[in-house]
């Protein structure tokens, strides 16, 4: 009976020594899994946040992305746009401006930019940064839109259509009283077949500061027929003595 019972306490000794292992074990690689994991790996995981409206969240799991990888743009541009979601402005501003310097010719850092210039009020920046949007896709006149290249990376999926740049300025620009170069905007965006209502329900409404209000009544009906409800109200206000708005 003494030799069976040294030989079971023996044994047990042996069983916590293999546990107290086990747990080391596990606690060290619990402690080490957060060092181990990617940039890639934050980036992926604040996208699942962001696609159930968790930006705030996003957030913090793109701080660890961007301090494994400070030049990790993908994860600069999401936090620059979840910053926007939550009303930082300057935040995101700060986030863009950190890839204008890792490449001087990402379009949509500059647009994105100007777009949160806009929202803080500062028109003529924003116009700045729409206008060098234009030029990293060769200019108004002569440009080109990038696309994906599998032997070389060109940086496609940071372009943005022309079209696009063009309404952000021709708002910007509505907005300082430059209403010619606006209406200009709102023409390209129109042959472009882009955000059509919307460019018709502005060209309206700079007709009405023109005192055209014939043009102005018949942009504004293009608008409202293509759905824009304020164009409809504006329609309401200043169209009821136009007795023949043409098509």
């Amino acid at each position: 009976m003494k030799i069976s019972k040294h030989i079971n306490t023996k044994l047990l000794m042996k069983i916590n020594l293999i546990i107290q292992k086990i747990i080391f074990i596990l606690l060290f690689l619990t402690l080490t899994s957060c060092y181990y994991k990617s940039s890639d790996y934050y980036n992926a995981q604040a996208e699942k946040l962001e696609n159930e409206g968790k930006y705030k969240e996003a957030i913090e799991l793109l701080d660890k992305a961007i301090e494994k990888k400070p030049k990790n743009i993908y994860a600069l541009i999401n936090r620059g746009v979840n910053k926007s979601l939550i009303n930082d402005y300057k935040g995101a501003i700060d986030d863009y401006n950190k890839i204008i310097e890792i490449d001087r010719n990402n379009t949509l850092a500059y647009l994105n930019r100007g777009k949160n210039k806009a929202r803080l009020c500062e028109y003529k920046e924003a116009i700045e940064d729409y206008n060098k949007a234009i030029k990293t896709k060769g200019g108004e006149l002569i440009y080109f839109d990038k696309v994906e290249n599998s032997f070389i990376h060109n940086g496609y999926e940071f372009d943005v259509k022309m079209e696009e740049i063009r309404l952000e300025r021709g708002f910007a620009r509505y907005n300082i009283d430059s209403l010619i170069f606006a209406i200009d905007d709102f023409n390209f965006c129109i042959q472009k077949k882009f955000e059509i209502s919307t460019c018709y329900y502005m060209i309206g409404l700079i007709s009405l500061v023109y005192g055209n209000v014939e043009e102005a009544c018949k942009m504004l009906t293009k608008s409202m027929e293509l759905g824009n409800v304020d164009a409809q109200k504006m329609i309401n206000q200043h169209c009821t003595n136009v007795h023949q708005i043409s098509p």
